[in-house]
């Protein structure tokens, strides 16, 4: 009989020491994120409000695409990215990489990703073949390597002809500047004024829109730290989404946003006016539903970037997590 009790108690005892060991809260949270790419938690990221939430501190990391994100993940760096482009995120679905994605986080029009001819190579849309045999230069496996995939499409130029030449939008739009590129392809606020200095849009606005280019920023986590941290993925994009709410109902602090972001004010309203910030509601009926444009994009894109190493997923919602979003 004892040794029956013994053996109960015994069996209690390890199973709430494997419960406490697989519900572990982090000793810190990791998290990457962008400069230039203005977003109301910016606010919460610098009064501390995350790690009030978490109990823990946070590091915050900068980077300068989300393929370096995707990168430090994988190395264990980093435990949430915040506001991957959707191409990165892909990228490393197709190549079996242990992160999932739990959030819509900004969707964006050419605005925030574009491509930029240079004044002196004479070229525009008219003329874009002549792009062909030339220097170009592309964050390539971000949403700007899409952009400019998409972009070449409509304007009838041959992009496997062209000289593309990898580079971080920073130096992306000094290179063309100096013309040492005919066409940059790039994102963020700043970067993009820098290149528009020496040249101008392949495609206006409204016309990469009208012919369905778009942009779609996720945050993705790795399955690690989802795994053992799932209230701390809730708790991010709780702090996120009423961050959210308070931008949109014109309360946001955007002297904090702005400086944290390394623009002026004016320019990080101008930004942040031209994304969106989906609610729950709108992520879950319009883009993570079976047909959604989540769902369309993930395969999309999916395809576009298959390698024969690295092909495309029979099943993206298998990379999709919502049980994390609010009210979920």
């Amino acid at each position: 009989m004892k040794k029956i009790i013994s053996f109960i108690l015994g069996s209690i005892v390890a199973l709430n020491l494997s419960v406490s060991v697989a519900n572990a809260a982090a000793k810190e949270v990791r998290i990457a994120f962008f400069l230039e790419w203005a977003s109301p938690n910016q606010e919460d990221k610098v009064k501390g409000t995350f790690e009030k939430a978490f109990g823990v501190p946070v590091k915050w990391t900068n980077f300068a695409t989300g393929g370096e994100m995707t990168e430090a993940m994988m190395s264990g760096d980093i435990d949430i990215s915040y506001s991957q482009g959707l191409t990165p995120f892909v990228n490393a679905a197709n190549s079996k990489k242990p992160i999932t994605l739990v959030d819509v986080s900004i969707l964006y029009g050419m605005k925030g990703t574009t491509c930029v001819v240079s004044n002196a190579s004479g070229i525009t849309k008219a003329n874009a073949s002549s792009l062909e045999g030339k220097k170009v230069a592309v964050a390539l496996g971000t949403m700007a390597d899409y952009v400019f995939r998409e972009t070449m499409k409509v304007v009838g130029a041959d992009a496997s002809k062209m000289t593309i030449v990898d580079m971080v939008p920073e130096d992306s739009a000094v290179a063309l500047a100096n013309g040492d590129v005919a066409m940059s392809c790039l994102f963020g606020k700043k970067s993009i004024a820098t290149a528009l200095k020496s040249g101008k849009l392949m495609l206006t606005v409204k016309e990469a829109s009208d012919n369905g280019i778009a942009g779609i920023d996720i945050t993705s986590v790795t399955n690690k730290f989802m795994k053992e941290n799932p209230g701390m993925v809730r708790t991010f994009l709780e702090i996120t989404h009423e961050a959210n709410d308070r931008y949109k109902a014109g309360k946001s602090d955007f002297n904090v946003i702005s400086k944290d972001a390394t623009m002026d004010v004016a320019s990080t309203k101008d930004q942040m006016a031209s994304f969106g910030f989906p609610s729950v509601d709108q992520q879950m009926n319009d883009y993570f539903a079976k047909n959604g444009i989540l769902m369309k994009y993930l395969a999309i894109m999916g395809e576009m970037f298959a390698t024969s190493e690295n092909p495309m997923l029979k099943d993206y919602s298998k990379v999709v997590n919502t049980s994390f979003l609010p009210g979920n």
